[in-house]
């Protein structure tokens, strides 16, 4: 363990967006094509996000955000002894924030415990060099939320035909809720297990932010 530990470092130069859309504009500066590769990204601040959008994500993925160094280790401990009381399976996670972002970042999957331990390594050194401002802003914009949809903006135009800056609490919600498992939520459809489906995650979502604002005013 302290081996993979001491080799995992990731290097900062690492840490980047590496596929996001190409603007093609006219000589007057008018968008007259986006291209798209294998990812349908757009990339952008945080500031020029609602401002629902961060807090819905750090409520259903990351409670803990702001408190640990890149690792949780309560909520890793209760997944760990979860999965081992219930023969290898687990209701949650015990992956931070910024765990996910390494995880997508590297494209490593394989399921052995040196993967894991050297993503809590990186995890743990990533927060040494990024601050929590710029961990969430690169995770928004790099995850998959359904379809041909990577980050934040895109998934917002697909689901509401407009910029992630103005999503509504409700909206904000889905987008962090769907992020669980993007493919298996259908908005769009007509069936009614469908849209119980959605709202129910929504609901989950706001839940548990109004639990964390209740606890932050405290």
């Amino acid at each position: 363990i302290y081996g993979v530990f001491k080799e995992a470092k990731l290097n900062i130069e690492d840490v980047v967006i590496k596929y996001e859309n190409s603007i093609v504009k006219d000589i007057n500066g008018n968008t007259i094509a986006v291209l798209s590769g294998d990812e349908n990204r757009e990339t952008i601040s945080i500031s020029e996000m609602s401002q629902y959008l961060p807090k819905a994500f750090v409520a259903i993925e990351d409670e803990r955000f702001y408190e640990h160094s890149g690792v949780d280790l309560k909520r890793t401990t209760a997944a760990t002894v979860t999965y081992l009381l219930n023969g290898g399976k687990s209701s949650f996670g015990g992956s931070t924030i910024t765990q996910q972002l390494v995880k997508n970042l590297t494209k490593e999957d394989e399921r052995a415990w040196q993967r894991k331990v050297k993503e809590i390594a990186r995890a743990y050194y990533l927060e040494q060099e990024l601050s929590k401002s710029q961990v969430l802003e690169l995770y928004l914009n790099l995850i998959f939320l359904g379809g041909q949809t990577y980050g934040v903006e895109v998934a917002s135009n697909y689901y509401f035909s407009k910029s992630a800056s103005e999503l509504t609490l409700a909206e904000s919600a889905f987008i962090a809720g769907i992020n669980n498992s993007p493919n298996n939520y259908k908005p769009f459809s007509e069936e009614q297990s469908d849209k119980d489906k959605v709202k129910n995650r929504i609901r989950i979502v706001l839940d548990k932010m109004l639990e964390l604002g209740k606890k932050s005013s405290v």
